[in-house]
């Protein structure tokens, strides 16, 4: 009996971390970047530049919370997509309420928190198809469409790289530079990306939500080692596959805050020179 229950906590814990590390991890640096990013505009141009991308971005961020809180079915009672910041750097919020004895709306709570990650990867990746010639996540080969990632395993690390790497080629292929298109579309991604990151709401509202997620994979997983042991391996199954195409689509939007971060500088340095 204690070693059943060894498993079942030993297999959620391992699902657990497999289904959030790139969301934390993604949160983080596109938090750090975006931070880097915000000072240096400001203080070369002052509050207002930073709404060259927040125009878009911001309203992106908050509508990939009021999307997700209606599929966990929270009732959203305040939606400000886009307002003057705050004192506290606020420019846009989404309120909402639920009921705290629903498991499904508890879990809720962590995928409302960490929204903008996945609806502002999920939009630059369909804007991509839209606009750029090849740019679709579906002209992958088809080797890499039906892969699965996890941190644990280093081959599908390889998988990954090599399916992130042959996207960046479709994507940025010469031949795509003479479009306009294009040009849309790198603007376009460009201010989603500015606004992703996760506000300290938006962390502790995630927060929240993790404890309920991870008592349903210990449920899950207890349900599957007593009535039916390949649950276990479906559950992995579309945990690698989410894993997988986020961590794709999750790449651009490191490398276009990246480049949010690498134009602000440049801009700063130009009015640090022309100001001397």
């Amino acid at each position: 009996m204690v070693a059943c229950s060894v498993s079942i906590v030993a297999f959620s814990l391992v699902q657990f971390i497999s289904l959030i590390s790139g969301l934390v991890i993604g949160g983080l640096v596109l938090g750090y970047l975006e931070r880097q990013a915000n000072r240096r505009m400001i203080d070369a141009f002052g509050l207002k530049s930073i709404y060259w991308t927040a125009w878009l971005g911001t309203p992106v961020h908050e509508l990939s919370h009021v999307l997700i809180g209606l599929m966990f079915r929270h009732r959203i009672t305040e939606v400000k997509l886009l307002q003057t910041v705050d004192t506290d750097g606020t420019m846009g919020y989404v309120r909402h309420a639920y009921r705290p004895s629903s498991l499904y709306q508890r879990i809720g709570n962590f995928f409302i928190g960490v929204a903008p990650l996945i609806g502002g990867s999920l939009l630059i990746a369909c804007t991509a198809a839209w606009l750029v010639p090849n740019g679709s996540l579906f002209q992958l080969e088809q080797s890499h469409m039906f892969r699965l990632f996890s941190f644990f395993d280093l081959p599908t690390w390889v998988s990954l790289g090599q399916a992130i790497a042959e996207n960046f080629r479709n994507l940025f292929s010469a031949a795509n530079f003479s479009q306009p298109s294009y040009w849309l579309f790198i603007y376009v991604a460009l201010c989603i990306a500015s606004r992703m990151s996760l506000s300290t709401e938006d962390i502790r509202g995630a927060g929240s939500g993790a404890g309920a997620l991870f008592c349903l994979l210990l449920v899950a997983n207890g349900l599957s080692i007593l009535l039916d042991p390949a649950l276990h391996t479906q559950i992995m199954y579309w945990i690698g596959r989410f894993n997988f195409l986020f961590m794709v689509m999750l790449s651009l939007s490191l490398f276009f805050s990246l480049l949010v971060l690498l134009i602000s500088y440049l801009l700063f340095q130009v009015k640090r020179y022309v100001g001397h």
